[in-house]
């Protein structure tokens, strides 16, 4: 809720600030002893934590992380730090003149809740947070029917099964998080949304409706974020270097567990915004009608594959 927007991510950082049984230092001593790494994370759908560490100490991880996500001890001076350093956080986001109007985007789209709402949160509410709030939070969200553990390396997989049969045996009486429902309706009405600020640039955000992470269409949405984005696409060969009216252009695409969105962006001078914009539908319209041709499908699906190829490394 708009109340309390902000507070999982507040959480995901406190989960490295200290247990029942170590401090945040001795958390990262043992940590780093072995030469290994540990950190949190929160976004639009999921928190959670990523170890990495050699396969040789592939128990303690498994320990260190059931220490971490399962006890947690969220001290008041650790978390006071932590609260500032997302303030901060919050305050520079209003330079990042992209991500602002994004913001306006996803206002208009969903309203002050979900993905309308950022996942670090308002000045206002994450101020506002107190430990018992966070401590029912984390309490209502780690549970066994609610998490997923992922582990990839040289691991012998049988070893690391029996791991977790002990490691989560005593909890998994707890019932796991229901997803939220989609919304019962898919469409929205069209607005114009906009916030001056002191500023010589301006950005323009087009956004639609998306899907969700369980919906084969996203692949192909995916796709379309990349072939759109790409230096030599044609929203950027068309608007920025034939006709000269942005500095950078490009899509992106954010699936869901409720319906997300696509949108269309662009950087430009503020005297060039309705340009911009009249050549954006102009652009939505043809690939709505003819779709993307046969080159820029198998150069997106190349660079796509890359991409993942080099990430698993």
């Amino acid at each position: 809720s708009l109340e309390t927007s902000g507070i999982t991510q507040l959480m995901s950082q406190g989960l490295l600030k200290g247990t029942t049984q170590r401090s945040a230092a001795e958390l990262m001593e043992s940590i780093e002893a072995i030469g290994g790494s540990i950190e949190s994370y929160a976004g639009n759908n999921s928190f959670g934590l990523n170890i990495e560490l050699l396969n040789q100490d592939t128990d303690f991880g498994l320990d260190l992380l059931r220490e971490t996500l399962g006890s947690p001890s969220f001290p008041s001076s650790e978390m006071e730090r932590e609260r500032e350093v997302q303030l901060a956080g919050i305050r520079s986001q209003k330079d990042q003149l992209l991500s602002r109007c994004f913001k306006l985007m996803k206002n208009g789209l969903f309203g002050k809740e979900r993905y309308g709402l950022s996942s670090s949160g308002e000045e206002s509410s994450v101020q506002a947070l107190s430990l018992d709030q966070i401590r029912s939070h984390h309490e209502r969200l780690v549970t066994p029917g609610n998490q997923v553990l992922s582990v990839f390396g040289d691991i012998d997989i049988d070893h690391v099964k029996k791991q977790l049969l002990n490691l989560w045996s005593d909890t998994a009486s707890k019932s796991p998080i229901e997803l939220p429902k989609s919304n019962a309706s898919t469409q929205v009405e069209s607005s114009n949304l906009s916030e001056t600020c002191d500023k010589k640039q301006s950005v323009v955000v087009i956004g639609f409706l998306g899907t969700t992470l369980f919906d084969k269409e996203r692949h192909a949405l995916d796709l379309l974020q990349e072939t759109c984005s790409d230096l030599g696409s044609r929203l950027f060969m068309r608007i920025r270097d034939e006709l000269g009216l942005a500095y950078y252009v490009g899509a992106q695409h954010m699936p869901g567990v409720v319906p997300g969105y696509f949108g269309f962006y662009a950087g430009t001078s503020p005297e060039q915004v309705e340009k911009v914009i009249e050549e954006f539908k102009i652009q939505i319209e043809h690939l709505k009608a003819e779709g993307i041709t046969q080159k820029e499908l198998d150069r997106s699906k190349a660079k796509m594959l890359g991409q993942k190829q080099i990430a698993r490394q």
